[in-house]
């Protein structure tokens, strides 16, 4: 067999987490002096990664290079995604430091990786860190990153930074989406915020979004916490208005506030 069948038979191995017989026919194909190509390096890297086994893959990793076939940015990123859901941030951001070394620029997603593991493991305060650090270098992160802070920031409840951040965006010629709108209203309606909240909406229809099913769902349930029943009703109104299909999530917003007030 040649090399393309081989990688072909080890990322179907590696797909059905048979990872001891795709790491042998690997070994197979060393033996045998065929070329070992980085797409089916990242499918065992990746295949360890998604059983949990994060030893064998920074151990398979390792031994790359000598197996003739270099890392790409794609290879870092599958490694740098499992170390941050395992929350190793110290060895993702070696891994990072690694890249660098070897001549290979970080992309937005190895950024926003890392950030978002650094989010949802409640270190928001070392994901502004790295952003910071980033756009001191000339980075300019887009809209994807700086969600996933916003985001961080406002489940931690730290809105200030939050709204500092979305102020932000412009010197980053980095526009605002509706995720951006929809996370900052969310923010501010656990905060009960409700002034905040509808000034966001505002810039929503501002800027010539069109709301969409999760923006109602957002403001329904806050109008409600606020009991400001009378308001999510016209809402509500508007919704159907625009062709907008409420949701089952819409329908148990609306009956737990008609039963609890």
């Amino acid at each position: 067999m040649d090399s393309y069948a081989y990688s072909s038979i080890v990322k179907g191995l590696c797909r059905e987490g048979r990872l001891k017989e795709a790491n042998a026919i690997l070994d197979l194909m060393a033996k045998q002096g065929c070329t070992l190509s980085y797409h089916v390096c990242n499918a065992l890297i990746n295949g360890f990664i998604k059983a949990s086994k994060i030893a064998e893959a920074l151990r398979f990793f390792g031994e790359m290079s000598s197996r003739n076939c270099s890392p790409t940015v794609v290879t870092y990123n599958v490694l740098i995604d499992g170390l941050c859901k395992a929350e190793r941030f110290g060895d993702a951001y070696k891994l990072v430091e690694d890249m660098l070394q070897k001549g290979w620029t970080p992309d937005m997603i190895t950024y926003s990786l890392l950030m978002d593991g650094l989010c949802q493991s409640k270190k928001v305060d070392l994901a502004l860190k790295l952003l910071s650090q980033i756009v001191s270098k000339g980075f300019k992160p887009d809209v994807t990153m700086v969600n996933i802070i916003i985001h961080g920031l406002c489940s931690a409840g730290n809105l200030d930074n939050a709204l500092q951040l979305f102020l932000s965006m412009s010197q980053w010629e980095c526009l605002p989406n509706l995720v951006t709108y929809n996370t900052l209203m969310e923010g501010f309606y656990k905060a009960r915020d409700c002034k905040n909240a509808s000034a966001v909406w505002a810039l929503i229809l501002k800027g010539g979004f069109q709301p969409d099913i999760i923006s109602y769902n957002i403001t329904l349930k806050g109008l409600c916490s606020c009991h400001r029943m009378s308001d999510a009703i016209l809402f509500f109104s508007d919704a159907l208005n625009r062709k907008i299909r409420p949701t089952a999530i819409t329908w148990n917003i609306l009956v737990r506030a008609v039963i609890y007030g």
